[in-house]
């Protein structure tokens, strides 16, 4: 009887373990959040890949995908200017000047991003407005972005990734 208990008792904690911590999250409310850990990780990640392999980072970076609470997520760079380096997603901002680009409430988000890792070069969160994939409605999202030095070059960037709030 006593293996008995142990079996079934490990065998859920075995599934709870599967189902939880491959998506990083937490239950709210029967919502899925995604755990802020989980996006700093993802960013913390690219960040050393592009400190140690410059714009050699950007093919790795742009294939990475993730998953928190069932959403498909992903890590964008942009430079100070800001012009957007790579977005895996949008490709049509890649190269584009985005000094001007405002989300529908108005916020110039990507001077946002550059104005909050020039404050906290460590790291910092920045609330704002985007549509999830396939959507063309904003929906409220915050993002973690963090400056980046650039290979053994004298520039830096933005890498960010974000989960919907």
């Amino acid at each position: 009887m006593k293996q008995y208990v142990v079996l079934v008792a490990a065998v859920l904690v075995i599934s709870a373990g599967s189902v939880y911590a491959g998506d990083n999250c937490t239950k709210v409310k029967a919502l899925a959040v995604c755990d802020d850990a989980a996006v700093k990780e993802r960013v913390e990640w690219a960040c050393k890949r592009v400190e140690q392999k410059g714009k050699g980072a950007i093919p790795e970076i742009n294939s990475m995908r993730y998953e928190c609470c069932g959403e498909p997520n992903y890590v964008w760079i942009n430079d100070l200017r800001p012009t957007m380096i790579m977005h895996p997603i949008k490709a049509t901002l890649n190269n584009k000047d985005l000094s001007k680009d405002k989300d529908t409430n108005g916020k110039k988000l990507f001077v946002e991003f550059v104005d909050a890792v020039n404050k906290t070069p460590a790291g910092a969160w920045v609330d704002y407005v985007w549509p999830k994939f396939g959507e063309s409605e904003s929906t409220p999202k915050k993002s973690w972005v963090k400056k980046c030095k650039v290979g053994s070059t004298a520039d830096f960037w933005v890498v960010g990734s974000g989960t919907w709030k």
